[in-house]
């Protein structure tokens, strides 16, 4: 079953996305030379939120995705093993998955118990990816982590509580998963800290009230958002996407 809170496993060092035949787009900074490799995974799959919908079976998950919609292009959503949940820094992710010949491309909304390499999904991705076969659960299905197909800019969203005074947001609608978030209200850039929960908090007040964000991916790309207002609201889209 998926957990919304729990405590840590150390974790394991996550095989990422092949970028090498990427380039940058405007708005954006290219690789900044980080390795980054496929590696095919197997594990077991599981259902779990019997009679839930898609994204009410993880609105009020792990990853702090509140009022989220799964962009177009992405099957469905799982929940990942704490052994590799990385302290929230898989949310978002994008995961192809294959079970008997069916591949989806599911993300990464929640977090879950079990082996190293286990992927727990709502109903509706369930059915999806094995036609409602073997009463919730198999021993092992293929997976791997691929770039998200998503062509519009990140978006930054503002977290619940959000001010100048306490500035935490999260990153939608990423190509690939965020590794680092920092903010700048007129001066230097300032490390934002990831939570459990899948979002950064700024320690200290802001000194402006539209700073600018500056995200940076796994694969060392970095994407600007200005002006963000620290307070919550619609989504603020970003100066491109992840590379």
């Amino acid at each position: 079953m998926a957990a919304s809170a729990a405590t840590l496993a150390s974790g394991a060092a996550i095989p990422q996305e092949d970028d090498s035949n990427m380039t940058p787009n405007q708005g954006t900074s290219p690789n900044q030379g980080v390795a980054v490799k496929q590696q095919l995974l197997k594990g077991q799959g599981t259902k779990y939120g019997d009679g839930c919908q898609e994204e009410n079976c993880w609105q009020s998950g792990a990853c702090a995705f509140k009022g989220y919609t799964l962009p177009a292009g992405i099957d469905g959503s799982t929940c990942v093993s704490d052994a590799i949940w990385q302290s929230s820094g898989n949310c978002g992710g994008c995961i192809a998955v294959t079970y008997k010949g069916k591949k989806l491309t599911i993300m990464v909304t929640n977090r879950t118990g079990g082996g190293a390499n286990h992927l727990d999904m709502p109903p509706a991705t369930w059915s999806k990816l094995t036609g409602d076969c073997c009463g919730g659960g198999v021993p092992e299905i293929e997976w791997e982590w691929i770039k998200c197909p998503i062509t519009a800019p990140l978006k930054l969203q503002m977290h619940g509580g959000s001010s100048q005074y306490w500035f935490a947001a999260t990153v939608l609608d990423a190509t690939y998963r965020t590794a680092k978030m920092e903010v700048n209200d007129g001066g230097s850039w300032s490390p934002m800290v990831r939570k459990e929960q899948g979002f950064y908090v700024h320690n200290g007040a802001l000194k402006s009230q539209a700073p600018t964000v500056r995200v940076t991916s796994i694969t060392g790309s970095q994407v600007l958002i200005k002006n963000v207002n620290p307070k919550p609201g619609k989504p603020i889209a970003g100066e491109g996407n992840y590379q």
